[in-house]
């Protein structure tokens, strides 16, 4: 209910605006004038917005990819996580990581810092960078390569004779 309260207080905030500007103007024709200061107030910003994704994408292909997957890999290193294989997607790795009785509590709360980061990216920028570091953090799963002592590999029962 809070947003439709935001929303109607935004348009009623544009409105008194655009009177203001007609009548500020002094031209005879005020409803056109009404209709261009609604139009650029209700428009402009939309194109800003359109623009501001289109720039967030290319830097993100061009640059911002490759050193997120990078930052996160050099965190599951250093936190030692658990290998990835198995795993489709980062939500059921990291729930996993967070859930299982097994699993260090550094690695736990490294999980737990991933997910909360692009669970609140999922509420502030939803189009950019919410996909982009779940894009990110797919691609660290498909590259990261768990140590042997972490990722099941060598049993302690196995000896080699």
């Amino acid at each position: 209910m809070n947003w439709l309260l935001g929303f109607l207080f935004g348009i009623i905030l544009d409105i008194a605006l655009a009177v203001g500007l007609t009548f500020w103007d002094g031209r005879p024709d005020k409803a056109f004038m009404f209709l261009m200061a609604l139009l650029f107030l209700w428009v402009v910003p939309l194109g800003v917005s359109f623009w501001g994704v289109i720039k967030f994408w290319l830097s993100y292909a061009l640059f911002g990819k490759r050193r997120i997957v990078r930052y996160y890999k050099a965190e599951m290193y250093k936190s030692k996580f658990p290998t990835t294989n198995g795993f489709a997607e980062w939500q059921t790795y990291l729930d996993y990581l967070i859930t299982e009785e097994g699993i260090a509590t550094s690695v736990k709360v490294k999980a737990a810092a991933f997910a909360s980061e692009i669970q609140a990216y999922k509420t502030l920028k939803p189009a950019t960078i919410f996909l982009g570091l779940q894009m990110a953090l797919d691609r660290a799963m498909e590259e990261y390569q768990a140590p042997p002592s972490t990722s099941g590999m060598f049993a302690p029962s196995t000896k080699l004779t």
